[in-house]
Parts: structure tokens; C-alpha cells; sequence
């Protein structure tokens, strides 16, 4: 299988603090999450905008647990690593071919997710269900935009097995430690697997890239 590529406008990104109990509920036994300090670990939801895809252009929100790497002697060192423990998109072609392609864990029903750019220097992603039921609201502040590359992993697990995924994410990205974003996480069946009062409003980490794309090399069975 060649690499496969995304397009996109936006993917706005944020860390959050939350319990490692929480992470570890989570994550399956050999992912060993990262900690900030001491008994709290690392959320991270990202809001994509995708406008170039084989299945058209949609939107998707990634729910994700920062776990360790997996580091080889002489193989570039990812930026971090992540276990998405759900995915949701806004069309079902897009989440067929997200399960089909990378075994990744979805929400089986299409939601919302509006993207309001109106205000300078600030990222709004409102998710909903397709009800209009709130899911979730994030906030991601801008600084200067700069051309980058930098390489990620994705580790899945399913019935089928254990994988990993390295992502190639380019395009012009702000990333800061500003503490100006929020998360709203909602009381809703998508957030059921998060202890949604333990997980801390304000980011430690934002990032917002622009006009980029997305490249995945093929998937390797762990």
C-alpha cells in the first residue's frame, strides 16, 4: 500500500491535564501514557477540516491519550505519540474508510462540527450531534504561522490486532504555551469514557496548523 494523503484547511489541536487513572482506564495494557507530573497525564482533541480526501471533504474530531513513543536508533524522533481512543467524523464515508483503512475506534453516528475562524487570532470548534446536542467546544489561540513537518505516531488496537501509524503533518502551524484556549466537554454518550470533571479547562499546549496536508505511511502490525 503507497502512503495515503488528506488535505485540510484547519486542524486545531490542545492538551489538557487529566488523571492517569483516567488514562489508564483507557488506554489498553501495553501503551504506557505520558505524565506531565505525578499522577496526571495528557488529553488531546483535535478538530480537523479536511477539504482533499478520497472520500470527499468532511469534518472529524480526534479524541486521544498521549502515550510514549516508539523510538528506533537512527529513525526520526516523532514529535509524540498518541493512542486515539475516538474518532468521529461528519460523514459515513469518511468513517468507513477511517476503520476499513487504520482500525481506528469511531462514533457511529455523523455529527457536527462548525468551525468559526470570525475572530482574530482565535479557533472555535463547536461539536454537536446531529440532533444539535453540544459534545464539545474547543478554543485554540494563534500566534505566528510557520512552515512545518513533523512526524507523529498512532498506535490502534482492535480485535484484529495491535498497529501503528506514522503521520506526516505539514502546512503553516502556530503552537504556543500561552494558556488562552479552553475545552467545554459536555455531558454526552461520546464523552462517557472521560472523567469530565477531572479534566483540567485550560490547555498547556496549542496548536493550529493551516492549508496543509496530512500523510500516512502504510500500517505496520505491532
Amino acid at each position: 500500500m503507497s502512503v495515503t494523503i488528506y488535505g485540510y484547511r484547519d486542524a486545531m489541536s490542545a492538551f489538557f491535564e487529566f488523571p492517569t487513572e483516567n488514562a489508564r482506564e483507557i488506554l489498553p495494557d501495553h501503551l504506557e501514557p505520558v505524565e506531565v507530573h505525578h499522577g496526571t497525564s495528557i488529553f488531546a482533541m483535535t478538530a480537523f477540516d479536511f477539504n482533499e480526501s478520497s472520500v470527499g471533504e468532511y469534518g472529524e474530531v480526534v479524541m486521544a491519550v498521549i502515550v510514549s513513543p516508539l523510538v528506533k536508533p537512527g529513525e526520526r524522533l516523532p514529535k509524540s505519540a498518541m493512542y486515539p481512543y475516538l474518532v468521529a467524523t461528519t460523514t459515513k464515508a469518511a468513517r468507513d474508510h477511517a476503520i476499513e483503512r487504520w482500525h481506528l475506534p469511531h462514533f457511529m453516528e455523523d455529527i457536527r462540527v462548525e468551525f468559526d475562524r470570525s475572530t482574530p487570532n482565535l479557533g472555535v470548534a463547536r461539536v454537536k450531534d446531529l440532533a444539535g446536542a453540544p459534545i464539545a467546544d474547543l478554543t485554540v489561540a494563534a500566534h505566528t504561522f510557520a512552515p512545518v513537518n513533523h512526524l507523529y505516531q498512532s498506535f490502534m488496537a482492535d480485535d484484529s490486532g495491535k498497529y501503528l501509524a506514522s503521520i506526516i503533518m505539514e502546512g503553516e502551524q502556530s503552537e504556543h504555551e500561552d494558556e488562552k484556549g479552553s475545552i467545554v466537554l459536555h455531558d454526552h454518550e461520546f464523552n462517557r469514557r472521560l472523567s469530565i470533571e477531572d479534566v483540567y479547562p485550560t490547555p498547556f499546549r496549542e496548536l493550529w496548523m493551516r492549508n496543509g496536508r496530512q500523510t500516512f505511511d502504510p500500517l505496520k502490525r505491532l
